[in-house]
């Protein structure tokens, strides 16, 4: 006989989910709005993310693998606890350490760039 989940299960990765896609998207627009003044100030030649070598390209890149891997390790802790109590706490967890890579990554790339 298999073992059924609760629907409750399905918390961990849809909270996960919802937290790195608001993250993502929260700090994406934050730097496409500080890009002038991240890359050299309002008289610089190259005051957009996506002349800077691609940059924004790694960043919408980034964005995107943050999202994917904040579902796939949500799935992954809702198969190893189930339904067990906290399930909405696990999912914020994994989608603001999700976030938080991306915020490390971005501030990675604006450095390098």
């Amino acid at each position: 006989m298999t073992e059924q989940r609760p629907a409750t299960a399905l918390l961990t990765p849809l909270t996960s989910f919802g937290v790195a896609v608001v993250g993502v998207l929260v700090l994406f627009f934050g730097q496409r709005v500080l890009a002038p003044f991240l890359a050299g100030g309002p008289g610089a030649t190259c005051t957009a993310p996506d002349c800077a070598l691609g940059l924004g390209l790694w960043l919408i890149l980034g964005g995107f693998l943050a999202v994917c891997l904040a579902f796939v390790i949500g799935v992954v802790v809702a198969l190893v606890r189930g339904a067990a109590p906290g399930a909405v706490r696990r999912g914020l967890f994994v989608g603001g350490g999700c976030v938080l890579a991306y915020l490390l990554e971005s501030a990675v790339l604006w450095v390098l760039f």
